[in-house]
């Protein structure tokens, strides 16, 4: 039923004040990658993946209801944080996922949501994002 599904959009935005700003030569789709599936609504949840370069900056998930009328999300809390990182909710609709200083490996984290559908009512999600966590010149594919 496409007025109960649900994408979540992804966008790589700079951090906002909350970690340093990028260099020119250093822009936030250089620092990270990320891809969401669809089915955050079903009974599991969506499962994401996100590389990010450990280079002291955040790589940002925003995340809409209705991503092609670009309706943001009205509620996001994280549900499970993660071991080698932290994960800050930036108004209602950004996760924003930071490692930890010098790591490199493995982590992850699940945060879940809700916000107004096609037809208005309120629709429920959860993402379970699967980091990779590389060094600052390491491909992010």
């Amino acid at each position: 039923m496409r007025a109960r599904s649900l994408a979540v959009a992804v966008a790589l935005l700079a951090a906002g004040g909350l970690l340093p700003a990028a260099s020119a030569q250093e822009s936030q789709a250089d620092l990270c990658d990320v891809s969401i599936g669809r089915g955050a609504t079903g009974p599991g949840g969506a499962t994401g993946t996100m590389t990010v370069r450990n280079v002291g900056r955040a790589c940002r998930i925003v995340n809409f209801t209705v991503p092609d009328q670009r309706v943001a999300t009205s509620r996001l809390e994280v549900v499970r944080a993660p071991a080698q990182g932290r994960v800050v909710i930036i108004g209602p609709n950004v996760a924003a996922y930071s490692p930890n200083t010098g790591y490199t490996g493995p982590d992850e984290f699940q945060y879940e949501g809700s916000g107004p559908g096609r037809d208005g009512r309120t629709i429920p999600f959860r993402v379970r994002i699967e980091v990779r966590v590389v060094e600052r010149n390491a491909p992010l594919r």
